[in-house]
């Protein structure tokens, strides 16, 4: 009796041992798994090339992958938003635009100027929207260079701006 007794005991012990084998690989797996969701998580590591931006929409996609973070381990996806932030990673990169030759020659009147009602025409073409370049507010500038519509950007906040 006392043989079996020992065994059965002998036996809890080994299962014991085998849950807590068990638990600490899965606690673990759980540990790797996060630290691998929040390292990818981050805009910083998944778009370096957004690095310096100030504002603009924010990227679901960065957002979610942090939120993900912050719920599983709240300290580092505080630091992952925290990180993204600060370095402009969260932000979507903003859109800009160049005409071609040909859309730059058909909206070009002989004398050098922009011909208003074609350039509208072809916004409608492109954008599938109606802009009317007339309206009050509304300032068309012919631009060299990105330096020059940035400059005007910055002195100004026109509620519309077209540059060429």
């Amino acid at each position: 009796m006392c043989y079996s007794l020992c065994y059965v005991e002998f036996n809890n012990k080994e299962e014991n041992a085998m849950r807590i084998n068990r638990l600490s690989k899965a606690i673990a797996s759980g540990l790797c798994v996060g630290l691998i969701l929040q390292t990818t998580a981050c805009g910083t590591v998944l778009y370096p090339e957004r690095k310096g931006q100030t504002g603009g929409q924010l990227d679901p996609a960065v957002v979610a992958l942090n939120a993900v973070g912050l719920l599983f381990f709240f300290v580092p996806g505080v630091i992952a938003f925290a990180v993204d932030f600060s370095n402009g990673t969260i932000y979507l990169p903003g859109g800009s635009a160049q005409l071609t030759d040909e859309q730059m020659e058909r909206i070009t009147r002989a004398d050098g100027q922009v011909d208003q009602e074609a350039l509208e025409l072809l916004v409608k073409e492109e954008l599938g929207m109606d802009v009317d370049l007339q309206a009050s507010g509304v300032e068309v500038r012919s631009m060299q260079s990105a330096e020059q519509v940035q400059a005007l950007i910055q002195s100004r906040q026109p509620t519309t701006l077209a540059a060429l």
